[in-house]
């Protein structure tokens, strides 16, 4: 770095050299010169690093927070805060009675609902059974119920006979089947319904606010109105999976419609409508003369109605008997195993196990407290690594990316640590006026102390160049915030001039050139044209006096652009 030009003579005794910094750099006053003199430096080549300064809260990285996963009351402890624990190993039990009396209650619920099916579908075979052996039909429909048939009659009336029943029982399983696939689709669409609801909150309110209580069709009419990308897109994939959901339902419900409508059919043509069967129905089921058309009522499918205009013969428990009984009997049977399955988990969640390997840092559970599901219980660390919460302005969060990497510091202390960006938000965060967006570093081995809960200083690394033509930052002019292109201004010893680069990574103190510039070109380190802000008119001489200086006009060598610098001491 040179300085061009002779010391400034003052009036006054003694002599001094006047710096005027401002403009990111430094430039001499010059006198005693009509040629411009100017504070340069050779370009040179450099490594450079270009990084983004945050800040964040340290946390964990192998951090387990056990909950409760039902309710109860514990019964005991088995570990101590601070206790090394295994992953699988326990944690608390909770007192199991009501918890094993409900899994009893739940098995026999089930194998009830079992037994029921098996007997209303042994009501429906024995009463076709009944009238399909029982003799054939004559002129006008009627069954004549004769016993004097010949042989080959008898044979064909016991193929007729098998064929029915092979019939009943294939129909008797689609509805069975079409019933349990109706069951699951409800169920899915539940789901769909509840996870939409909490992804469209804040997609359909114009102050962000969360909505009211979603209609039976949350796609009609429904257009996002406000949220950030990230919600708007997670609401419209709900939304489609809703739909998708819902068009299933119907589907399901079509299919057990009409395995409903061919069962009933299928009745209609094995018992009559009129006319004596001929023999009487077995114990427990009405005779199949009293029987009427086999219809049935598809509206009261699966609800435990029998959906029928005719008496199909009764169950053991003296109901009656129709196609819709079979889909009410799978209906209950479905509610059964999902209720044993809940009753089971429950069961299992009685038992609190570590989900890792690690200290237990946080122990909440009491023998005696009564808890419910969700309730907090343990929280165990396991390994050195620690996460980083922070955020970034929206205008910088598309130069994040996975993976860059973070030197990470705490404040007074001189060495640093290295980590990596682990995680990027899709909500952006207003609450404090401006819009940011969060962001996760992860420290797998920090080799500085990183105490959850304490603050974090990070330099993210955002490009790096290696062996490159570089200046410093105040010799550049960018030509639009955010682009790539500038200027500079180089000087050969008599002549100004300005050339146009094309700018790389930017470190804290200078900035590496891609082009246009070669490496030992003087540059002009700053814009002596610019005001110099926060500059005194006066120097406070102390008991000497005040000096006052001004820029004389004209040529490119003094202060504003004036040729030679003039200072005279006040009162002189």
């Amino acid at each position: 770095m040179t300085v061009r030009g002779r010391r400034i003579r003052w009036a006054a005794a003694g002599a001094a050299v006047v710096v005027i910094l401002g403009g990111g750099g430094a430039w001499a006053v010059a006198s005693g010169s009509s040629s411009a003199q100017y504070r340069t430096v050779a370009a040179t080549t450099a490594d450079i690093e270009q990084t983004l300064s945050t800040s964040g809260t340290v946390d964990a990285a192998h951090r387990a927070d056990l909950t409760w996963g039902t309710s109860g009351t514990v019964a005991k402890v088995e570990v101590a805060l601070g206790e090394s624990v295994k992953t699988g190993q326990v944690i608390a039990r909770l007192d199991a009675t009501d918890l094993d009396a409900t899994l009893l209650q739940a098995k026999a619920e089930l194998a009830k609902a079992n037994a029921q099916l098996v007997s209303d579908e042994d009501a429906q075979t024995s009463a076709v059974s009944s009238v399909a052996s029982g003799g054939s039909k004559g002129k006008g429909g009627s069954n004549t119920g004769s016993t004097h048939q010949g042989s080959s009659n008898s044979n064909g009336s016991s193929a007729s006979a098998a064929a029915t029943l092979k019939e009943l029982k294939a129909l008797q399983d689609k509805v069975v089947a079409a019933q349990s696939a109706a069951s699951q689709a409800l169920a899915d669409a539940a789901d769909a319904l509840t996870a939409q609801t909490a992804a469209c909150k804040d997609a359909f309110s114009s102050s962000g606010s969360a909505t009211s209580t979603p209609t039976d069709d949350p796609t009609d009419g429904s257009t996002p109105t406000s949220g950030s990308s990230g919600e708007d897109a997670a609401c419209t994939t709900a939304l489609a999976a809703v739909q998708d959901a819902q068009n299933a339902v119907s589907k399901a419900q079509g299919t057990l419609q009409t395995a409903l409508k061919n069962l009933a059919d299928a009745l209609t043509r094995a018992l009559g409508s009129t006319g004596s069967a001929g023999s009487s129905a077995p114990s427990g089921h009405t005779s199949a003369a009293r029987t009427t058309a086999a219809t049935a009522d598809n509206s009261s499918a699966g609800t435990g109605s029998t959906g029928s205009t005719g008496s199909l013969g009764s169950s053991a428990s003296g109901r009656t008997v129709t196609a819709a009984t079979l889909a009410s009997d799978q209906a209950s049977i479905d509610t059964g195993k999902a209720d044993l399955i809940s009753a089971q988990q429950d069961r299992a969640q009685a038992t609190l196990r570590s989900t890792r390997s690690g200290m237990v840092a946080a122990l909440s559970a009491v023998k005696g407290d009564a808890v419910s599901t969700g309730d907090a219980a343990a929280t165990v660390i396991g390994g050195t690594a620690v996460t980083i919460s922070g955020t970034v302005a929206e205008t910088k969060i598309n130069s994040i990316k996975l993976g860059q990497v973070v030197e990470v510091s705490v404040p007074g202390v001189a060495k640093t640590t290295t980590g990596s960006v682990s995680a990027i938000g899709l909500v952006p965060d207003t609450t404090s006026g401006t819009t940011s967006y969060p962001i996760t570093v992860t420290v797998d081995d920090p080799t500085i102390s990183l105490p959850p809960g304490s603050g974090a200083l990070m330099q993210i690394v955002l490009a790096t160049a290696t062996n490159v033509v570089s200046v410093p930052t105040s010799a550049v002019t960018r030509s639009t915030t955010g682009t790539t292109s500038g200027t500079v201004s180089t000087w050969n010893g008599s002549k100004l001039s300005t050339v146009r680069v094309t700018l790389g990574a930017m470190g804290t103190s200078r900035v590496a050139i891609t082009s246009g510039l070669k490496a030992g070109t003087e540059v002009v380190l700053a814009d002596i044209g610019a005001p110099v802000k926060g500059a005194s008119t006066t120097l406070n001489s102390g008991n000497t006096g005040t000096f006052s200086f001004r820029g004389a006009g004209g040529g490119a060598g003094g202060f504003g652009g004036g040729g030679r610098s003039t200072f005279s001491r006040a009162g002189r």
